[in-house]
């Protein structure tokens, strides 16, 4: 994400592309968390209090008003709470990827479709299928191929080999949550340097 966030402020598409693969990996590690927390509405809550200490720097660094990647999150787990609710599981995943659309969450209903799929994440046929359909998919919906790179990202899971599943440190977590707002607005205060 970093390095995606430097390709923007540099005006370099290769480091663009390498950021494309920020979103999977963040989004799988999204889903061992949903996997290991019972308390779902913390982490929901944990979100939403990032994603609005997130939005200014957000805004001074992208230049776009629309919420910004912890708000994504924040939908995700909305959208996964109900669905473990509710016996109309498809009407509330249509719901909650139109809801995304709709709210112009970062990333809209892939954000949604590749989290489902990585609380799934195994090397098969069909997991691969559908990772590839989705980001075919979302490569045209958004017009941009550099979402390409963004089928690569499995190829970095199949190599990671976590230790029992562990769950991540508070030193990590804060590093997480703390370091999305804090590097966003280093690289707002240097664009504006610039």
């Amino acid at each position: 994400m970093l390095v995606d966030h430097i390709g923007l402020i540099l005006n370099l598409e290769i480091l663009r592309i390498v950021g494309r693969l920020s979103l999977p990996l963040f989004v799988w590690v999204f889903a061992q968390n949903w996997r290991r927390d019972n308390d779902k509405n913390k982490l929901s809550k944990q979100l939403l209090l990032f994603g609005v200490l997130s939005q200014i720097p957000y805004i001074m660094l992208t230049n776009q008003l629309n919420p910004n990647i912890m708000f994504s999150f924040f939908w995700i787990t909305q959208t996964f709470i109900c669905l473990k609710k509710s016996e109309h599981k498809l009407l509330i995943l249509i719901l909650g990827m139109l809801g995304a659309e709709i709210l112009k969450i970062d990333y809209g209903w892939y954000g949604i479709a590749s989290s489902l799929l990585m609380l799934e994440f195994k090397v098969s046929q069909p997991w691969i299928l559908g990772w590839s359909l989705i980001n075919v998919a979302y490569t045209v919906y958004n017009g941009s191929l550099s979402q390409m790179a963004a089928l690569f990202a499995p190829l970095i899971l199949i190599f990671y080999k976590p230790g029992n599943n562990e769950k991540p440190s508070e030193l990590e977590k804060k590093f997480f949550y703390y370091g999305y707002p804090i590097h966003m607005a280093g690289l707002a205060i240097i664009k504006g340097l610039m």
